[in-house]
Order: structure tokens, then sequence, then C-alpha cells
């Protein structure tokens, strides 16, 4: 991964490493890591200054003073506004601008942030022997060993969710490919020891899309990737009917056995959860008694809002909602400018596609900003990298 970041070699392994060390979260400071990388590169080029659209930079900054100057009383963590504009920053020096050097730092995203699901696998493994690792309801981070909820851990993994498709059909890196498909098998059996149904889903979406987009759009499907892709299916199928069968026949009394996990207990429940969609449906009705934040909105319903935007209202206010949008649409113009880019490839743009998906998915069912900061952070650095691979092929 030689000059991505710098001519240096010692500063350019230097860059890689911090931004592995954000990915796993490292001691739980990953964000406090963005302005040494920040630092590095400022000194690197030269006390130049220079991000990839200074109204983006300048949206991403005043979402920080205003999310801080709306949510201070709420502690230490109103300041994390100001890593988004750090992140765009750093996306925006990449020496070696080309597709390739941009999927190294995805996969590096990637595996690093799954290794941090690992480890805290390992860590509940230890505090809760084998028996609670499968059947305990409460977890813990490997970092503070404190309570965390499952879906700050669930976020960790959709970034590798999102490489997916292209790594088991496109990559050609065997090496890198065994390593990514390791990384995702480990943390999906611990995402799904916990009961987290929402990857499942996003591997679903962000698989069917793939292919479709190939078929329909790009009309490349070879009969061999349609015959993978076929045969994947339709082997996840027969798996979910054998489970399904065994488990209402109460075969050998699993059933009695296995409604002690917590796994089962998840997923004999429905995927849409209901209950957050009340809960976003009543936050609109309060969304006008506290147009300041100060989670007044969470605190009337007795819990956190899963949804990106409401969640800032109800943290910070209508005025850095605003500025959210206003962002969004500056993060979703990218992406179209990316597939509408006759100079982007057709590859490049089915691995961004799945990656893209999770990301917006995310935004939607998650608290991304109080919840997972890291993984907005990642997700701007991502954009950043795309919208200067676009400059720099103009």
């Amino acid at each position: 991964m030689n000059n991505i970041w710098s001519e240096n070699k010692y500063l350019n392994t230097l860059i890689n490493c911090l931004l592995f060390l954000v990915g796993i979260n490292f001691l739980h400071y990953g964000q406090l890591i963005l302005p040494i990388i920040c630092f590095i590169l400022f000194i690197d080029n030269k006390l130049q200054f220079k991000v990839n659209n200074p109204k983006a930079f300048i949206i991403l900054c005043l979402f920080a003073v205003s999310f801080y100057a709306f949510s201070y009383q709420l502690g230490f963590y109103s300041v994390m506004g100001f890593t988004l504009p750090m992140a765009y920053y750093i996306g925006s020096n990449m020496k070696e601008v080309n597709e390739n050097n941009i999927k190294k730092i995805v996969y590096l995203f990637a595996i690093s942030m799954g290794a941090h699901i690992i480890l805290t696998s390992i860590y509940e493994f230890i505090i809760h022997g084998a028996r609670g690792f499968f059947m305990s309801s409460t977890h813990y981070d490997v970092w503070t060993g404190e309570k965390i909820a499952n879906t700050t851990t669930a976020v960790n993994a959709d970034i590798m969710i999102g490489c997916l498709y292209y790594l088991l059909f496109h990559e050609k890196n065997k090496r890198l490919k065994s390593l990514c498909l390791v990384v995702f098998a480990l943390s999906m059996f611990y995402l799904l020891v916990i009961g987290r149904r929402t990857p499942v889903l996003m591997i679903g979406i962000a698989f069917i899309v793939s292919f479709l987009y190939e078929m329909v759009v790009l009309k490349r499907v070879s009969p061999k990737l349609r015959k993978s892709f076929i045969s994947l299916a339709v082997l996840l199928v027969v798996i979910v009917l054998c489970i399904v069968l065994i488990y209402s026949m109460n075969l050998f009394n699993l059933q009695t056995i296995l409604k002690e996990y917590h796994i089962f207990q998840k997923f004999s429940q429905s995927f849409i959860d209901d209950e957050r969609f009340s809960l976003l449906a009543q936050s609109f009705s309060l969304m006008g008694k506290y147009p300041f934040g100060g989670q007044h909105i969470s605190a009337e319903l007795g819990q956190p809002i899963h949804d990106l935007l409401i969640d800032i209202y109800d943290y910070a206010g209508i005025v850095t909602c605003l500025i959210t949008i206003v962002y969004c649409v500056v993060y979703l113009v990218n992406v179209y400018r990316v597939y509408k880019s006759d100079k982007v490839s057709n590859d490049f743009k089915v691995f961004m596609l799945g990656i893209y998906l999770c990301i917006i998915i995310q935004m939607f069912i998650e608290p991304v900003m109080t919840g997972s900061s890291l993984f907005l952070i990642v997700a701007i650095i991502i954009n950043a990298l795309c919208e200067r691979l676009l400059i720099n092929e103009q």
C-alpha cells in the first residue's frame, strides 16, 4: 500500500496503521485519532490546506459548530461533530488517487471494523463462558468493558457486508479475499449469536441489487456468475427451510432447547420492527414542541430514536438537522456522479454499490451520529475518496 497518502513510505505506513486503529476504535478513542492523521497530512502537504469541495467542508464545519452549540450540555460527546470535517479532509488528501487505492482503504476499514466485532466476541466468550456466550442478552464492549447496544456492534459489519458481493464474484486477490471472508464469517457468527437481523437483511438487499445492476444495467452477467449466484441463493433457501422445518416440528426436542438461546428468540420475531416505526411516527409529532434539541423527544418517548436525521434533531435541534440534510444531498449527488461517470470503471461501480446501499440503509434505521459516529466518519472518508477520484479524472 505504498504512496497512497504520502511519497514517504514510512508516513504512508503510519497513516494506514492509524486508519486501522480508527476502524477498530482502539481503546474506544478511534475518533480522537483523526486529528493526528490530519496533522500528519497537513505537514506532509507542506502546510497547504486542500479539500475536494470547500462548500462541502464548510457545511460539515457548520454542522460541527451547530451540534456543539445545541448539545454541549450533554457532555464531552458534543465535540464529536468536529471529527466529521476532519474525516472529509482525510478523504480529500489521498496522494495517488485511483480505484485500486480506494478499494484498499475500503478493505482496510472493512477488516478493522470487523476485527472490533471479533475482539468483542472473544471478550464476551471469556467473561460469559460457552453457555452464557450463546444465551446472554447483555453484551459488553472489548475496550471499555461496559454494556453496549447490539446495534452499535452490528454497525461495524456494514462495510464488509457491502464488499461481500464483489469479494465473492469479482475480487482477484486470493489472499485478500480469504482474509476478508474469514473476518466476515467470524463477525457474522457473533452478530447472529447476539440476534442481529439487520445484517442478514442487508446482505440480501446488497446481493440482489448488485446482481440486478450487473444484469440489467451493465448487461455483463456471465453464465458462470449467473450459475454461482443462483446456486448460492438456492443453498441459502434450502438451509433456511431445513432450519424452519426442524424447529417447527420440534425434532429431537430442538425447539424446546433452542428457545433458550437469544438468537432464536430474536429470529422467531418479525424482521420488521413495528415499534421503531411507531417511535418514529411519535417523534414527528413532538418535533414542533422541542425545536432546539436537548434529547427531550427521546426522553418523552422513553427510548432513543433510530434514524440519523431525527436523532440529530433530538440532540441538537432543527438548525443542525437542516445542515445535516444539506450534506446528505451533497453526499447523494456524489454517489450519483460516480454512477454517471464514464471514466469510473464498471468494476468499481459494482464494488461501491453494496457499500453505498449499506451506508444509506443504516442512516435510516440507526442513530449513527450519536450511537456510532465512527461509522459516519468512515462513510464520509469513503465518499470523499470517491469524490476525489471524480475530480482527478476530469
